[in-house]
């Protein structure tokens, strides 16, 4: 009864070592634990647009985003967008939608300094192994 311990503990662990080498490496576009929430990323971005930094808000958009427009036709934009609101006092979740595929839509309601009610809504992409903005609105 004894001897059979040890044969069956080896028999295991053969198995278990046998499934660990045929696991599959995580592939590059996946998403895991450790990749950022589209809130997450949304809310990084943000924060650049929210501190009046345009050119890296482009910069860390999507291919697709900087393929749209130019930098200083975002910047243009985003200033004309937000100067008028003023600082944003707060933003809360609203939505995610993950429902388009490899996109995810996010919403906030936001509030601002010279707008109590506004809604902002971000597009990303997961691409590269991380999520993207690929539009941002407000209204």
């Amino acid at each position: 009864m004894f001897a059979r311990l040890p044969i069956a503990a080896l028999v295991l662990l053969g198995v278990a070592t046998a499934a660990v080498g045929q696991a599959q490496p995580a592939s590059k576009s996946m998403v895991t634990a450790a990749t950022p929430t589209p809130d997450d990323r949304a809310r990084q971005w943000l924060v650049l647009v929210d501190d009046k930094n345009y050119a890296q808000s482009w910069s860390d958009a999507s291919k697709t985003f900087q393929e749209r427009q130019k930098t200083e036709a975002w910047v243009a934009e985003a200033q004309a967008k937000r100067a008028p609101l003023g600082a944003v006092a707060s933003r809360d979740l609203k939505t995610i939608d993950l429902s388009h595929g490899n996109s995810a839509v996010v919403s906030y309601d936001s509030v601002f300094a010279h707008k109590a009610a506004a809604v902002e809504t971000v597009t990303l992409a997961f691409e590269n192994g991380s999520w993207a903005v690929t539009a941002y609105t407000i209204d």
